[in-house]
C-alpha cells in the first residue's frame, strides 16, 4: 500500500483503527503524534502514554533507523520495547515521509517468533558448520599420516613380491599381490578424499600461470595411450584446432580434471573407445550456456572438451546425483573414486569458472563436456 497517500485521504478513526498493521504518526523530530488501535495493542500501551513521547522510547535505533528505512525504501527489522513484556520482541518497520506534512507515517508489523526462529536456525546451522570445519581441518591435517602409512603398505608389499625378502611360492605371491593392489586403490580413493576435504575447508592452495595447454595435453596423450593399449582399448583424441597454445590457470588443477576424466573412462570400461577432443566453442554454444562472462567474451577466450567412454553408462539415478559430495553411487557398485572424482572435477571446472555436463546413454555411451576460460576471471 502507498502509504503517503493512504494518509492524505480524509483519515477517520473507523478507517485508521482498522488497519490491519500497527500504525504510528511521527513528526520529523521523532516524537510519536498518533497511533492506531492495532499499535497501542502491538505495544501493550495507551494514546495517552505514547504520544507525545519520542520514538526511539519504542523502538531500538529510534530516528536514525526511521531515516535509514525511509532514505532506503526498504522495511526493516528492529528490537521494540513492549510493555511489561520480560521477552524480546522484533517488530518489521516500513516508513514514508511526508515532507510536506512534514510527518512520517510507519507501520508496525510483528515478526518476532519468525525472527527468533530464523536466528535459533542460523545458529544451528553456524554449530553445524563449524563442526564439520573442524572435521575437515582434522581430516587434512592427519591426511599425511594415513597415507603414509599406506604408502609403506604398499612398498613392502611390492618389495616382497620382487624378492626383497626371498623367494615366495605361489600362494604367498598371490597374497602379496592382493595386498599391493587394494593398498593402491585405498590410497587413489583417500586422495580424493581427502582433497575433497581440503577443498571444503579453503585449505588448498591454488597457482595461477601461463602455461602451454598444447604442451600439458600432449603429456596427457602419451601416458594414457600406454594405460589404454595395456586394456586393449581404443583411444582417440584431437585437439589441433586450438586457436591458442597459451592459458593463464592452475596447471595442475586443469591437469588433475582431465587425468580424471580418462581415469573414469579406464577403470569404468573394459572394451571400446575413448575419445578425447579440445577446441574454441562456437560464441551460440557460450551464449546458450550459464557461466560467467559468456556473452561479453569471444569463443576464442575458452576452451571446450568432450570427452567420451562408447562402452561407459551411467542410468538417470546415477546422473542426477553424481556431482553431489555425499550421495553414493552404489546401485552399479562403481568404486569409490569414480563418485570422488566427479566430485572434485565439478569443484575445480567451477572454481576456474567454467561448467561440466554429463551425458550418457546405451547405446551412446558417456560424454562428459566442460567449458573453462583460458584466463582466471
Amino acid at each position: 500500500m502507498d502509504l503517503l497517500r493512504f494518509f492524505k485521504r480524509p483519515k477517520t478513526d473507523n478507517l485508521f483503527n482498522k488497519f490491519p498493521d500497527g500504525v504510528l504518526i511521527v513528526s520529523l523530530e521523532g516524537k510519536i503524534l498518533d497511533a492506531n488501535s492495532k499499535a497501542l495493542e502491538m505495544f501493550k500501551t495507551s494514546i495517552i502514554d505514547m504520544t507525545g513521547r519520542f520514538f526511539s522510547a519504542y523502538v531500538d535505533g529510534g530516528s536514525g533507523l526511521l531515516n535509514k528505512i525511509v532514505s532506503q525504501k526498504r522495511p526493516m527489522i528492529s528490537k521494540v520495547f513492549v510493555k511489561n513484556s520480560e521477552d524480546d520482541n522484533y517488530f518489521e518497520i516500513s516508513a514514508t515521509r511526508d515532507t510536506v506534512e512534514q510527518k512520517v507515517y510507519v507501520v508496525l508489523r510483528d515478526v518476532t517468533h519468525n525472527y527468533k526462529m530464523q536466528n535459533m536456525v542460523n545458529g544451528q546451522f553456524e554449530i553445524a558448520k563449524n563442526i564439520i570445519d573442524e572435521k575437515n581441518n582434522y581430516l587434512v591435517n592427519i591426511s599425511g599420516e594415513i597415507l603414509s602409512s599406506l604408502a609403506t603398505i604398499d612398498g613392502f608389499s611390492k618389495a616382497l613380491s620382487d624378492g626383497v625378502g626371498g623367494v615366495l611360492v605361489d600362494k604367498q605371491m598371490k597374497y602379496i599381490n592382493i595386498i599391493n593392489k587394494n593398498a593402491k586403490e585405498l590410497t587413489y580413493d583417500l586422495e580424493k578424499l581427502f582433497t575433497i576435504f581440503k577443498l571444503e575447508s579453503n585449505l588448498y592452495q591454488y597457482d595461477f600461470r601461463n602455461f602451454d595447454i598444447v604442451n600439458m595435453l600432449n603429456g596427457i596423450v602419451k601416458q594414457y595411450e600406454t594405460y589404454f593399449t595395456r586394456k586393449k582399448m581404443l583411444f582417440d583424441y584431437n585437439y589441433s584446432s586450438l586457436a591458442s597454445r597459451s592459458c593463464f590457470l592452475d596447471q595442475s588443477v586443469f591437469e588433475y580434471v582431465i587425468k580424471s576424466i580418462l581415469d573414469i573412462f579406464l577403470i569404468n570400461s573394459q572394451v571400446g573407445r575413448v575419445t578425447l577432443s579440445a577446441g574454441n566453442p562456437p560464441l551460440a554454444f557460450l551464449e546458450s550456456h550459464d557461466f560467467d562472462g559468456k556473452v561479453s567474451q569471444d569463443s576464442a577466450s575458452y576452451i571446450l572438451f568432450e570427452m567420451k567412454a562408447s562402452e561407459l553408462f551411467f542410468d538417470e539415478d546415477e546422473l542426477q546425483t553424481i556431482f553431489e559430495p555425499y550421495c553414493c553411487l552404489n546401485k552399479n557398485k562403481r568404486p569409490i573414486s569414480t563418485k570422488l572424482s566427479f566430485v572434485l572435477i565439478k569443484k575445480f571446472i567451477k572454481y576456474l569458472k567454467g561448467d561440466i555436463w554429463v551425458y550418457s546413454k546405451p547405446a551412446f555411451g558417456t560424454m562428459v563436456s566442460f567449458v573453462v576460460p583460458v584466463e582466471r576471471k
